[in-house]
């Protein structure tokens, strides 16, 4: 067999493995758990030189819903995990009076499933609220995010591969509740949330704990 006739076989076999390395890879984010909410798990993040901590606390139902309760930094939030998306229990109100008037109550949109590089979603809500019965707010809440990328991530509590590169955009208009926010987030496989900036703020992972 001639010397080129080996090149091309060579590089066929090179070509097989690198597709088959592809492919296993995208076996394995399949399979995974990119947002874990297992009772017992833990993660302790550095946020600018302070510590701060998540952890699940177990099952709840909140507004007629079941949900997993999150610690975040001690303060509960309420998340659901469905097949086709991740929401957190919003509950915006403002004051006024003395008295409490609802904004907005609901569980919101965070990420669409499953997971694949390049996919997007969008959620948008808007409803109109009179407060004091003469004030009338517009409220408006938007959320766009995508699949940006798949990176591996050092980070002080090791180095994650296959991790998806999330980011968002999120407008809300809801009298002094006004804000907009852009974020990117890093959520690795069986792990989570390993990475996060938002504006000049950001936040790593410097150790976790799995429950079962």
């Amino acid at each position: 067999m001639s010397s080129s006739s080996w090149r091309r076989i060579s590089l066929a076999l090179v070509a097989g493995a690198l597709l088959a390395g592809c492919e296993d890879m995208t076996f394995y984010r399949a399979r995974s758990d990119y947002f874990p909410l297992i009772p017992g798990s833990r993660w302790t993040y550095d946020v600018r030189g302070n510590t701060a901590i998540d952890s699940v606390v177990g099952d709840s139902a909140v507004d007629g819903r079941t949900c997993v309760v999150v610690l975040r930094d001690y303060a509960p939030e309420c998340w659901t995990k469905e097949l086709t998306a991740i929401r957190q229990f919003t509950h915006l109100v403002a004051s006024r009076g003395g008295q409490e008037y609802v904004l907005e109550k609901r569980y919101r949109l965070i990420y669409a499933l499953p997971l694949v590089l390049g996919s997007n979603w969008n959620e948008s809500f808007r409803d109109t609220v009179v407060l004091e019965g003469t004030d009338t707010v517009v409220v408006k809440d938007s959320l766009w995010g995508r699949v940006a990328g798949i990176e591996d991530v050092a980070t002080p509590a090791g180095t994650f591969i296959q991790c998806y590169r999330i980011e968002t955009h999120r407008e809300v208009e809801a009298a002094e509740l006004s804000f907009t926010t852009d974020c990117e987030e890093w959520l690795a496989p069986g792990v989570g949330l390993v990475k996060r900036v938002t504006g000049t703020d950001s936040l790593v992972l410097t150790a976790y704990q799995t429950g079962r």
